[in-house]
């Protein structure tokens, strides 16, 4: 019986690695073996965790320790439902809509509870050793096949879209060898070869945002340090690689040469219009623009809960979950952004409900990290200042590659978990 509730236990655990991995590589399998569903194996192996956890005679000896975390979780599903009742959904597009959101959420739950510190460790050693595999694909993209910009991913394939994966990623990867440098866990030297290849892989494929977040991350690991003159060496270090990496940005891609402009970022900031045409939903312009749209759609009180979770959704791989909202509205390109979906499907107290998330996680890192100043208390307070980013930059919250964060959002407060009794 003994060696069974071991087995169990691993193979729960073995769940949420295989997810990850899955993530990590979907696009490369998609891309290259041509298996393109890979990324519903994801929702198979985490509706058989739920199932398996839900039925566990065990079930009652699991003490999951109250956390800040899951409050804004409890209420973006209060909120989901009120949207429901105000705004009724076919069940095919609530269930739809619920996978979307509810999928990570309830990774991100399910790390909690079943990894211990063994486990996160294995985790973040999967993530770093993926990299040199990722970085001879990207060799193998950009010289063999000729590959830049988009279509340029590594591991998250060749196919337009995968710089979604990507993006996510090289933020990880930022914020890890940021913090080992800060724990002595990355030489000096190491620090720089990593960083160089991370902004390298940015510039060639025309990861553009990702030189802003990197300037942010830098400036929070400084505020964070508490090796002040190793940390101003990393800087230094950062600043010289950061400009090889924009000039080598600038050369591939001249339309872009004063990308990184203070008044480019001025513009780029306050313009309304930064895609296709002048309809589409700019990155800083969700509320303004789609505000007139969901009050004409649903009404004015649509603005505070939206048109109802899934009445905006669709599916490029069935047809008949997309939604009467979007064949009127696709050419506005919401659909770009996870804060556009949001913002149509649950409104203001949704919005605000789901970035809470994100904002309870980062002030429960740094309070862990004031009272405690361990290695991985400050990689937490790095993570969900990417979320917070990545939520206005595009879509991929939305996207199978999110396992990724809400993998790493989870590694912060597994110590405070409980385990398993028996």
């Amino acid at each position: 019986m003994v060696m069974n509730r071991r087995f169990l236990k691993i193979r729960y655990k073995d769940c949420l690695q295989w997810i990850l991995w899955i993530s990590l590589f979907q696009g490369a399998i998609s891309s290259y073996l041509g298996f393109n569903q890979v990324n519903y194996i994801c929702d198979f192996l985490l509706i058989l965790l739920l199932i398996t956890r839900l039925s566990s005679e065990k079930l009652h000896c699991v003490k999951i320790k109250r956390q800040t975390e899951y409050i804004p979780i409890f209420y973006f599903a209060i909120i989901a439902i009120i949207g429901w009742m105000f705004n009724p959904v076919p069940i095919a597009m609530a269930i739809w809509a619920t996978r979307n959101y509810g999928r990570f959420f309830l990774y991100f739950i399910f790390c909690a509870i079943l990894l211990d510190a063994e486990d996160v460790d294995k985790m973040e050693d999967t993530v770093v050793r993926v990299f040199p595999v990722h970085m001879v694909l990207i060799a193998f993209q950009y010289i063999v096949e000729g590959l830049n910009q988009d279509r340029l991913s590594g591991i998250f394939g060749n196919a337009a879209g995968g710089n979604g994966g990507l993006m996510i990623y090289l933020s990880i990867m930022l914020c890890v060898i940021m913090a080992r440098y800060e724990y002595k866990k990355l030489s000096l030297l190491k620090f720089i070869l990593y960083l160089l290849l991370i902004l390298v892989n940015a510039a060639l494929s025309e990861l553009k945002f990702l030189f802003i977040v990197a300037v942010i991350l830098l400036v929070w690991y400084l505020l964070m340090s508490k090796r002040k003159g190793q940390g101003m060496i990393m800087a230094m270090a950062f600043i010289m690689l950061f400009y090889i990496s924009v000039q080598i940005l600038y050369s591939v891609f001249p339309e872009y040469a004063n990308f990184l402009n203070i008044d480019n970022i001025l513009d780029q900031v306050s313009t309304q219009e930064v895609y296709a045409s002048q309809f589409d939903v700019g990155r800083t312009s969700v509320f303004p623009k789609l505000s007139p749209i969901i009050t004409s759609w649903a009404g004015k009180d649509a603005l505070w809960i939206g048109i109802g979770l899934g009445n905006a959704d669709y599916s490029s791989a069935m047809s008949f979950l997309n939604s009467a909202f979007f064949k009127a509205h696709e050419y506005i390109h919401y659909t770009w952004l996870s804060l556009g979906y949001l913002f149509v499907e649950t409104g203001y107290l949704g919005t605000i409900a789901y970035t809470s998330f994100f904002v309870v996680a980062e002030v429960s890192a740094i309070t862990k990290y004031q009272k405690k100043t361990t290695y991985r208390n400050l990689l937490g307070t790095f993570f969900p200042l990417v979320c917070l980013i990545l939520l206005v930059y595009n879509s991929t919250l939305r996207s199978n590659y999110a396992y990724m964060i809400f993998a790493v959002l989870a590694w912060n407060i597994v110590g405070s978990q409980s385990k398993i009794i028996k």
